[in-house]
């Protein structure tokens, strides 16, 4: 696939099902990743593979979750819990891992995991993998951070739902790109 149609054409796939990724293309994905911009090559985040009975334990994770949250949640709510991670047969759980470093501020590690997730995006794009950037309140809540093992200063930056589209995706819509930018003399 030529770079710049995966840049101008990649969307959010919403609707997803088997197969996932397989392992070669979660590792194009993956290698993908590491050429992200990254001030002193440090690679501040690190990945988990969530898919197959994972996607349940998370399910009822997100359960606990929402009723720690809201004591009061109605059975649909719950209900919603459980499946919210069968939405694609795989997630990848993307942190950032912030490392201690004299030149390389937290925030500048976090921008650099984020541009690790873009990548990935594109590298599923070009191999014909449906994928979501997905976060909302799961993220930080304390029981996810404690099922991902996350030290006090790593943060869940998304969670990338993947997997084959059910559905054939719209045409991306054209913006106007000139609202975005403003030339400074």
């Amino acid at each position: 696939m030529e770079l710049l149609h995966g840049l101008l054409n990649r969307a959010s796939i919403q609707r997803l099902e088997s197969p996932g990724p397989t392992a070669a293309q979660l590792e194009v994905m993956l290698q993908a990743a590491l050429r992200a911009p990254d001030h002193a090559n440090l690679k501040p985040w690190r990945s988990v593979m969530v898919a197959g009975e994972g996607l349940e334990k998370l399910g009822q994770i997100l359960q606990q979750a929402q009723l720690e949250r809201d004591p009061e949640s109605d059975s649909q709510t719950l209900e919603r819990c459980i499946k919210m991670p069968n939405r694609a047969p795989s997630i990848l759980v993307l942190i950032a891992s912030p490392k201690a470093h004299p030149k390389v501020p937290t925030a500048e590690q976090v921008q650099a995991t984020a541009a690790a997730g873009h990548a990935m995006l594109l590298a599923a794009y070009a191999q014909n993998i449906g994928a979501v950037w997905r976060t909302g309140w799961v993220v930080s809540h304390p029981m996810i951070r404690q099922a991902f093992d996350l030290q006090e200063a790593e943060e869940i930056i998304a969670m990338i739902y993947m997997g084959t589209p059910s559905i054939t995706p719209k045409p991306v819509p054209i913006v106007s790109s000139q609202e975005f930018i403003k030339h400074w003399h």
